[in-house]
């Protein structure tokens, strides 16, 4: 798992730096809790019919929330991972989510806002609409008075999309045959930490979601109960990474919750964290020997093994997972990084070139692959990348680059380049 953070710990598992609107939050970067939620998100495709794609991002925050951006891009907190019982808690928030996105509720809140009165600008536009959608209600005292009031409107507005997403999540564990009690769970828990900050039901009148009450009495009256399809192999994989989660989180309360390996997982991470090297490779090294077929346990011992200096030794086992996970671009990362080009021969520094060029790409602002891409292009006499490298990484203003500069490298015959070239315009433009 890499969290990006400022934590020294976590500075080991930094990949890329990106800072998000939702206050101090930052986005994690872990390949098996990505493929997990992919999964969950095609079994909700699949049974409501769904051909299009969801965009999601894992962000470290302590609130226990899911919600949609204006781009339709579902976002997860680490707390919502850490705090359900089951993956049918989970994924009925997740479902919930994607009843926002199909029933096209972000585009008729952009409609409602637009016919609201006083708000004359796209700035008030796109500060309500990232406040609602995100709860995030500290954004709302940069408004005037008029469109704060207008804001508000629009929030009760929402109340009747926040009862149909409840629906659709409902209705899409129907027809999955799930019913888990760990949804009520997990509302009574959102409830008591929303009570804990001071949101009493009369506060709840300005607040987009209907009361818990209200939603428990839903999930009780559509549901029948009927949990034949419960699957306890997901389950499995589910609890390991929540355990992880923990772990990374530095959860004491959590991981006392847990059970069996569960905790014992946690705890190796966590013990790792305290600076117990030795127990902690003991007790991943046991879980591993116990579960064979659970290779991202391998992932993580790799993980401890680097953030304490054994770089040569978790590299092995990066280059074996990296095998069996040839789509896990973290891991990939993590190799690229620590890979010794310099005296490698011209066939082997265009292999390696041409093997990683999917990593210039998507992170073509990470600083340190682009300054590695730059020394590459140098030793394989790369001139075109050479020089396109060296212009983008001095540009301080990106768009401008764009605007003034950018076609001239189009006219290159590298179609990676311009590939690259194409990926950045599109972004930028």
């Amino acid at each position: 798992m890499v969290v990006v953070n400022k934590i020294f710990f976590f500075l080991i598992f930094i990949l890329v730096l990106l800072k998000l609107n939702i206050g101090n939050s930052s986005q994690i970067l872990d390949y098996e809790t990505e493929q997990f939620i992919q999964s969950i998100i095609k079994d909700i495709k699949k049974v409501n019919n769904i051909n299009k794609q969801f965009n999601f991002k894992i962000i470290k925050n302590d609130s226990i929330n899911a919600f949609v951006d204006e781009n339709n891009t579902i976002y997860i907190t680490s707390k919502l991972i850490e705090s359900c019982k089951d993956y049918v808690a989970l994924l009925s928030v997740l479902a919930h989510e994607i009843g926002h996105i199909d029933k096209n509720h972000i585009k008729q809140r952009k409609l409602k806002i637009k016919k609201t009165e006083n708000i004359n600008n796209l700035s008030n536009l796109s500060i309500i609409a990232s406040s609602v959608i995100s709860q995030n209600t500290d954004l709302l005292p940069v408004l005037s008075l008029s469109a704060a009031n207008s804001a508000e409107s629009f929030i009760v507005f929402s109340k009747d999309q926040e009862r149909e997403a409840d629906y659709y999540s409902l209705q899409t564990l129907k027809k999955l045959e799930l019913y888990s009690d760990s949804i009520i769970e997990l509302l009574k828990l959102i409830e008591k930490k929303s009570i804990e900050k001071g949101l009493t039901r009369e506060k709840n009148k300005v607040n987009s979601h209907p009361y818990f009450d209200e939603r428990i009495e839903i999930i009780n009256y559509l549901n029948e109960k009927n949990n034949s399809s419960f699957d306890i192999n997901k389950n499995t994989k589910f609890k390991f990474i929540q355990s992880k989660f923990i772990g990374y989180n530095s959860n004491n309360k959590r991981l006392n919750e847990l059970d069996n390996d569960y905790k014992k997982y946690a705890s190796a991470i966590l013990t790792a964290k305290n600076g117990d090297f030795s127990k902690s490779l003991k007790i991943i090294n046991e879980l591993i020997k116990k579960h064979q077929n659970n290779f991202f346990l391998l992932e993580t011992k790799a993980d401890i093994l680097f953030s304490y200096g054994y770089i040569k030794e978790a590299i092995k086992f990066y280059k074996m997972l990296n095998n069996k996970f040839p789509n896990n671009i973290y891991i990939q990362v993590r190799i690229f990084e620590n890979t010794n080009y310099e005296n490698l021969t011209k066939e082997e520094l265009d292999n390696f070139f041409a093997d990683n060029l999917n990593l210039i790409k998507k992170f073509y602002n990470n600083k340190k692959i682009v300054l590695m891409y730059i020394r590459l292009s140098e030793l394989s006499n790369k001139n075109e990348w050479n020089s396109f490298l060296n212009y983008w990484i001095k540009k301080d203003d990106k768009k401008k680059l764009l605007i003034e500069d950018l076609n001239k490298f189009k006219e290159t015959n590298d179609k990676d380049l311009l590939k690259l070239i194409e990926l950045i315009y599109k972004d930028y433009k």
